[in-house]
């Protein structure tokens, strides 16, 4: 293994660099600060520090609220696969082991992933039991409806209606 020594002196050696660019390149939209001598009041600069916190806190909710409607889309699905009303399948669930729980979920994600894929056996069993507890940490929230009734035009979207 050879070592490698440069005899040029690096000042004389060295590339323009691209650092700037490359951080041009990730850089979000940023605020404009004014340069003019007009000075901003408190209130107007809790009102844009405000505004900008809301714009970057909206996406996360977003995410969150559907993240919440899959788990309850999911959950209905599963209901329907056991022919049972959500009260039976919480109660089943909470009474079986985490083996019966499993083998329950693979059934389930084999036959589903006829029409539909999208998650393993493992996700699909951590969203019924996120669903679950949240169902009984806030059980006011949750419809007694069916969540398969509540997205009729998604499942024709995704190709799941038996129609």
């Amino acid at each position: 293994m050879a070592l490698r020594v440069s005899l040029i002196s690096p000042k004389f050696n060295r590339k323009p660099s691209n650092i700037q660019t490359k951080q041009s390149l990730y850089r979000r939209n940023t605020s404009q600060v004014s340069c003019s001598k007009k000075k901003l009041s408190d209130a107007e600069i809790a009102i844009d520090l405000a505004t900008e916190i809301a714009r970057i806190k909206i996406p996360a909710i977003q995410r969150k609220e559907a993240m919440n409607k899959s788990k309850e889309l999911l959950f209905g699905e599963f209901c329907q696969y056991l022919s049972q009303k959500p009260e039976e399948v919480e109660q089943k669930w909470r009474d079986m082991d985490e083996t019966e729980k499993m083998s329950l979920v693979k059934g389930f994600v084999s036959e589903w992933s006829l029409s539909f894929h999208p998650l393993s056996a493992r996700s699909v069993k951590e969203m019924v039991e996120e669903h679950l507890k949240k169902e009984v940490e806030n059980p006011s929230a949750v419809l007694s409806s069916s969540a398969s009734l509540m997205f009729p035009s998604l499942k024709k979207i995704l190709g799941m209606t038996q129609n």
